[in-house]
C-alpha cells in the first residue's frame, strides 16, 4: 500500500504548508485548485487548498488537482480563478494524459526505458492513465526573468508527450501543460517509485537531444513567412472557430488560447485594434462560461504588441482538434526548408546515426536478451576504430555494455534495456522463466530500472493467466 500523504508531500514540493495555516498574514505559501469532478473541473467549478492537510482531509472525493502551485487562486460564486500559466509560483512535475484504454501502464514503463526517461507516477483515470516525471526540486517561474523557466519548461513538456505518444500513440497533446490532472488515491495508482525523480536540468538535456533529433533531417532556415496572399481571418477554421460557443477553461486549449489565436489571424489580416476588441467581446459573450473584460483585453492587446506575425498552424491544429473535431492547414503561413546532406553523401556519421547502427545490430543478433563479443569485434562490424566505438557508447544512454566474469574467463555482454524486456516477454510466453534466468537479467539491470523490471515481470504473469482461461473458456 502507498503513503498518499508522503506521495502527495513529493509531489507538491512544500509549494503548499504541510498543515493548515490560520493566521493568513503569515501564510507565505501558494494555492493550488483541487475538483470533485470531471464537470467541476471543467467549468472552474472547484475549491482551493493550501495545505497537504487540507488535501488529505478531501482525497476521498477529490478527482482533479494542480500538482503545479500558483501564487495565489481565488473562489467567487462557486469559481476558481487565477489559475493562469504566468501566476504559477513553482513547477514540481511534468504529466503525460494518455488518453486511451487501449494500453497497459507497463507499456509506458516500457516506453519510458526505450527513452530514457521512466515515470516517477502512474495514475490510472477513466480512459488510460496520467503519468508524472516528478523533479527533485521546484523550479520557481517569476516575471523577473521574463518567465524564462516556464518556456524552457512548456518545452520540456511538450517534448515529453511528442516522445511518448510517438512510442505509444493516445497522448492528449492539447491539455494544458500546468493545468488539471488526476487525483492520486489508493485506489487509482498502479505504479510509484520515489527514487525515480529528474532535476530540471537532466530533463532539458532530455528535451535537447529529442529536439535535435528532430532537427536532425530537416533545418529550418525561413520560418512562417507570411504570405500576403491571404488573410487568415477569410479562412475556414477561422470561421469555425469563432463559431464554437462550447470552449471552456482548464481544460485543453482553452479560452485564452482560442482568443489570443484568432486576435492574431485578425491582426495578420491587419484589421484595427479597435476592432477586433469588439469582435473578441462579442466571442466571449457567446462562451458558455466567458473570460472577464479585463482577460480578453488584455489578451487581445498581447496579440498585437508586434511580438507575433499571425497565428501559428500549431495552435490553430490544436485548436481546432480539440473544440471541432477537425483537421484544418492555414495558408497564410509558409514554411521554407533546407534539408541537409544525404548520409550517403557525407564522410563522417553523427554519433546518434552510429547508436541506431549498433542498435539494430543489437536486435539483429541478439541471443537471450544480450549480445556477448569484444568491443573491438564489434567496431570490426561498422568498420571504426575502437576509440570511435567508446566515444559512441560513452554518448548513449540507450546500449549498455557490462563485463562479466574475471580474466580470460570474463565476456562483454552488449544490450539494451529493450533487448532484456523482451527477452523476459518471450519467456514468459513460453511459461519457463527461472529464478536463474531472473537473476541473469537482474544482474544487467541498473539499480533504478530494478523496480521496472519487476512490474513488467508481474505484469506478464498476470496477461498469462488471464490468457490461459480465455483458452480454457473456449474448450468448454
Amino acid at each position: 500500500m502507498f503513503n498518499l500523504q508522503s506521495i502527495y508531500s513529493k509531489i507538491l514540493k512544500e509549494g503548499i504548508s504541510d498543515l493548515k495555516i490560520k493566521d493568513k498574514s503569515m501564510n507565505q505559501y501558494g494555492k493550488i485548485a483541487v475538483a470533485n469532478s470531471k464537470n467541476q473541473m471543467i467549468y472552474n467549478k472547484g475549491y482551493t487548498v493550501g495545505s497537504v492537510e487540507t488535501l488529505m482531509s478531501n482525497s476521498n472525493v477529490a478527482t482533479h488537482f494542480t500538482p503545479n502551485v500558483f501564487h495565489f487562486l481565488s473562489r467567487k460564486n462557486n469559481t476558481v480563478a487565477g489559475h493562469e500559466e504566468k501566476n504559477l509560483k513553482q513547477i514540481n512535475t511534468f504529466v503525460i494524459d494518455f488518453d486511451t484504454d487501449n494500453i497497459q501502464y507497463t507499456d509506458i514503463l516500457n516506453a519510458g526505458l526505450n527513452l530514457e526517461l521512466t515515470p516517477t507516477l502512474i495514475v490510472k483515470s477513466d480512459k488510460g492513465f496520467h503519468a508524472f516525471f516528478i523533479l527533485e526540486a521546484p523550479v520557481y517561474v517569476t516575471k523577473k526573468t521574463d518567465y524564462r523557466s516556464l518556456k524552457v519548461a512548456k518545452k520540456v513538456s511538450q517534448n515529453l508527450r511528442i516522445a511518448f505518444n510517438e512510442e505509444l500513440g493516445g497522448v492528449d497533446l492539447t491539455c494544458n501543460h500546468f493545468g488539471y490532472f488526476r487525483c492520486p488515491n489508493k485506489h487509482n495508482i498502479v505504479f510509484y517509485q520515489d527514487s525515480l525523480e529528474y532535476s530540471f536540468k537532466e530533463l532539458m538535456e532530455w528535451s535537447q537531444r529529442k529536439s535535435d533529433d528532430a532537427m536532425a533531417s530537416l533545418k529550418i532556415v525561413v520560418d512562417n513567412t507570411i504570405n500576403t496572399h491571404h488573410k487568415q481571418i477569410k479562412e475556414e477554421w477561422y470561421h469555425a472557430l469563432i463559431q464554437q460557443s462550447q470552449i471552456h477553461g482548464g481544460y485543453g486549449m482553452g479560452r485564452n488560447n482560442t482568443i489570443f489565436t484568432l486576435s492574431l489571424a485578425n491582426y495578420q489580416s491587419e484589421v484595427s485594434l479597435d476592432s477586433c476588441l469588439n469582435k473578441m467581446d462579442q466571442f466571449n459573450s457567446m462562451l458558455e462560461v466567458p473570460l472577464k473584460n479585463s482577460e480578453v483585453e488584455k489578451t487581445v492587446k498581447s496579440a498585437y504588441s508586434g511580438k507575433y506575425i499571425g497565428a501559428s498552424q500549431e495552435y490553430i491544429k490544436q485548436l481546432m482538434e480539440s473544440w471541432c473535431d477537425h483537421h484544418y492547414k492555414s495558408n497564410a503561413m509558409t514554411n521554407w526548408y533546407k534539408h541537409k546532406k544525404a548520409r550517403k553523401d557525407r564522410k563522417y556519421l553523427h554519433a546518434h546515426e552510429r547508436e541506431k547502427d549498433i542498435i539494430q545490430y543489437i536486435d539483429a543478433n541478439v541471443h537471450n536478451g544480450v549480445v556477448t563479443m569484444s568491443l573491438r569485434s564489434l567496431a570490426g562490424e561498422f568498420n571504426i576504430s575502437i576509440t570511435t566505438l567508446k566515444n559512441v557508447l560513452k554518448q548513449s544512454n540507450r546500449i549498455k555494455v557490462k563485463i562479466v566474469g574475471k580474466g580470460r574467463y570474463s565476456e562483454t555482454k552488449v544490450y539494451t534495456l529493450q533487448t532484456l524486456i523482451r527477452y523476459v516477454q518471450n519467456l514468459k510466453k513460453k511459461s519457463i522463466l527461472l529464478i536463474k534466468e531472473i537473476n541473469k537479467i537482474f544482474d544487467l539491470v541498473p539499480d533504478e530500472y530494478e523496480k521496472i523490471f519487476k512490474n513488467i515481470i508481474e505484469s506478464n504473469e498476470k496477461n498469462i493467466e488471464i490468457n490461459k482461461k480465455k483458452q480454457v473458456r473456449l474448450l468448454i
